[in-house]
């Protein structure tokens, strides 16, 4: 079980950048259940911001339609309030896009990072927390790289920082259900097309529900000393079992016949991995085990105790069965399509 000492957010100001996403918007509403003094929800998409603005009504909340790419808009926030915390959320995630609009991907993952840790640095913020991605560990991919240049300059900043400033980057794999991730997208597929496109049965991915990832940053940030990366420790799956749950167990909730869906191969993508790795091979020396997750600290004088060696590939993750599998989609239906009376 997950335990977190809410006495971390009590009476302060946070700033949740893309607060409107699947991961900013969970990030907000475990937030709203701690006595926080003020949430500040920033992200670019004003249609998702009037939708949670209905949503979650609570006065704590100020909803700022910012650009994390843009110094201007983003030194606005830290002007207008005396923020304390911030979660950095934004990030533009998807592998296929960020491979057709490379720049695009630098000016979110990169700039839009350097501009907020400036910011930072500059208002004297307490704890800032960097959300990153399996992707980052040993990067193939242009979102892979940008998020580790991300991650890195999340981590030196604790050199400018004062000592009651922390710098810290949090990692992980797929988050459940997350708006663009296999599940959603699988659903959707079969639904329009009934067609399933699968680029290789054996990848394995690592997995987590958005809520206990959540849970688990907030845990971090309470231990966060700055200039450290936390790794979250995550089962994995392999996708060939979620096809074979999605054709055989969710086709027919969605009154497909089974029969009626075809599964199409169609390769690895440029730069994807067949497994996924959360440690890179520097940092698998640096390793320092906390129960839950893991901390490295790069720099050597940092480190609590004498580290071991560790390699951490969803290869070799605990995998997850098809049972629960099942049980991770049925939620997602449940929470998102709306089949209540399905189950």
């Amino acid at each position: 079980m997950i335990v977190m000492n809410p006495d971390i957010f009590r009476n302060k100001n946070i700033l949740v950048t893309g607060g409107t996403g699947s991961i900013g918007r969970e990030i907000v509403k475990q937030l709203l259940e701690a006595d926080v003094n003020r949430i500040i929800v920033m992200s670019r998409d004003e249609i998702k911001h009037f939708v949670m603005r209905k949503e979650l009504l609570d006065e704590r909340l100020e909803f700022v339609v910012g650009d994390v790419r843009d110094f201007q808009s983003a030194s606005n926030v830290f002007k207008l309030y005396d923020v304390d915390i911030v979660f950095h959320a934004a990030a533009m995630k998807h592998v296929v896009i960020s491979e057709e609009f490379p720049f695009e991907a630098v000016k979110t993952n990169i700039i839009g990072t350097q501009n907020l840790v400036d910011l930072a640095l500059h208002y004297g913020v307490e704890k800032f927390v960097t959300i990153s991605t399996d992707k980052a560990a040993n990067p193939t991919t242009v979102m892979g790289a940008t998020k580790f240049i991300a991650e890195r300059i999340t981590l030196n900043a604790s050199r400018l920082a004062s000592g009651s400033n922390a710098f810290m980057v949090v990692r992980f794999g797929n988050v459940a259900n997350s708006r663009g991730s296999v599940i959603p997208i699988f659903v959707t597929t079969l639904l329009k097309k009934r067609t399933l496109f699968v680029s290789d049965p054996e990848v394995t991915r690592f997995i987590m529900r958005i809520s206990d990832a959540v849970k688990l940053v907030f845990r971090a940030t309470e231990l966060g000393m700055g200039g450290e990366l936390f790794i979250l420790k995550m089962p994995a799956f392999r996708l060939g079992d979620l096809v074979d749950v999605m054709v055989e167990d969710i086709a027919p909730l969605l009154g497909i016949n089974p029969k009626d869906v075809k599964v199409k191969l169609i390769g690895l993508s440029p730069g994807e991995k067949l497994h996924e790795h959360l440690i890179n091979e520097v940092e698998s020396y640096h390793v320092e085990d906390l129960g839950e997750m893991y901390r490295i600290f790069l720099e050597e004088d940092k480190v609590l105790s004498k580290p071991d060696y560790l390699e951490y590939t969803s290869k070799d993750a605990p995998r997850l069965s098809k049972e629960e599998l099942r049980d991770i989609v049925t939620e997602y239906l449940k929470a998102r399509v709306g089949l209540y009376n399905t189950f």
